[in-house]
């Protein structure tokens, strides 16, 4: 058994009707202004920028825990370089 198409015929010759979306010859253009532009490169800096941070953070482990005095143990404080400062009562 063989099957045949259904094709609808136009009016006067012989070929096909094509469908009206196929019909139409209208382009389709899209302007994009430059200041969308600038947007977008920005907004793809900033996700750059978040993905590096976000690495940068993964590649540093994990942060210990403060240390807590021992009793008896003399006070210290870190300073902001890192460096151990003595209460005037060790000096």
């Amino acid at each position: 058994m063989s099957q045949h198409t259904n094709v609808r015929l136009g009016g006067r010759g012989k070929s096909p009707q094509l469908p009206a979306f196929c019909r139409t010859r209208q382009r389709s253009a899209t302007t994009v202004g430059l200041r969308a532009l600038q947007q977008l490169q920005w907004l793809l800096w900033l996700l750059l920028a978040l993905q590096l941070s976000t690495i940068l953070l993964l590649l540093s482990g994990p942060v210990p825990a403060p240390r807590r005095p021992q009793a008896g143990a003399p006070l210290a404080t870190t300073g902001a370089a890192g460096a151990t400062v003595l209460s005037p009562s060790q000096l």
